[in-house]
């Protein structure tokens, strides 16, 4: 891991969001599992410049171990930061240690998952020798070691400004870049606005729709995540809330406060009163969402349900 520091100088909107955030990257390193089958290796009655073809290297339960935490590691990060650039996550600076030690944790997390697929490494190029036959390239399968070298899981923290050096070089190509970054930071801060406001609408309007009886009069299905979606984001929004969107804040304690008089799940689920009191009640939240939401937001927090 490494830290780059860099001041980051802007007077506008997104001065806050620079001093509130931090710009951490996260890279996944890990063994491809795949190549391309040449075309004369495949009989088909086509023109086989229009056939692409790939094999699967290896079957193996421990690679796809390392792929699904990898994706859940992913998802959490998605969740827990904030909108910006590509490969980038902008991080509230009070979730630091939270996210930190998540990282630190993982890393001990996958080193265990590598070691299981690389004890297992051997047998599986035996197998697919066997399974592949004419296809199996011993190329394609390199030694234990160099293959361990390839499950690389770094982390860095760092800042989104503009270069010093650039000013003993030009003023003029600084102060240029320096009105970018504070741009960048100005947009950012928006669409942080816009993402959190439609992620708790959805939230809100999804649960408002699981307590509406369906078209029988019937109650509809409830699942936890219904109830558990909306409280994680409600639990890290103040955290989280480093555009100061004090609208929004309003809402989120509107909601707090409704959930607050519920016990647990099974109670909106078998009491009638209750489910009834809490869909007036969030029907009047998302309507105060709905003013709040001008427009759909490029990306939004991911929900599972």
């Amino acid at each position: 891991m490494s830290t780059v520091t860099t001041n980051y100088d802007v007077t506008t909107q997104g001065a806050n969001l620079a001093r509130e955030t931090v710009c951490i990257a996260v890279s996944f390193g890990l063994l491809g599992n795949s190549r391309k089958v040449a075309n004369s290796a495949v009989t088909v009655d086509a023109d086989k410049d229009l056939i692409k073809v790939s094999k699967t290297l290896l079957e193996s339960k421990e690679l796809d171990a390392i792929r699904k935490a990898d994706g859940e590691l992913r998802r959490y990060l998605y969740d827990m930061c904030l909108p910006f650039d590509i490969g980038i996550y902008l991080l509230p600076v009070k979730l630091i240690p939270m996210i930190d030690s998540k990282l630190r944790d993982y890393e001990l997390k996958r080193r265990g998952l590598v070691s299981n697929f690389l004890s297992a490494y051997p047998s599986l190029c035996q197998t697919a020798s066997e399974n592949l036959r004419s296809l199996y390239n011993p190329r394609d399968y390199p030694s234990a070691a160099i293959v361990a070298n390839r499950f690389s899981f770094q982390w860095r923290y760092i800042s989104f400004g503009t270069p010093e050096a650039l000013k003993a070089i030009s003023e003029g190509m600084f102060e240029s870049e320096r009105q970018k970054a504070a741009q960048r930071m100005e947009e950012a801060s928006a669409e942080i606005t816009a993402v959190m406001r439609s992620t708790m609408s959805e939230l809100v309007s999804h649960l408002r729709d699981r307590l509406t009886p369906g078209a029988d009069g019937k109650p509809k299905i409830l699942r936890d995540t219904a109830i558990t979606n909306l409280t994680d984001f409600l639990k890290t929004f103040d955290l989280r809330n480093v555009t100061n969107d004090e609208a929004l804040a309003k809402t989120v304690a509107d909601c707090k406060r409704i959930l607050s008089d519920v016990p647990d799940v099974d109670i909106l689920r078998n009491v009638d009163s209750y489910r009834r009191k809490v869909r007036a009640d969030m029907g009047a939240v998302s309507a105060e969402l709905d003013k709040l939401v001008a427009e759909k937001p490029s990306r939004k927090f991911r929900l599972d349900d």
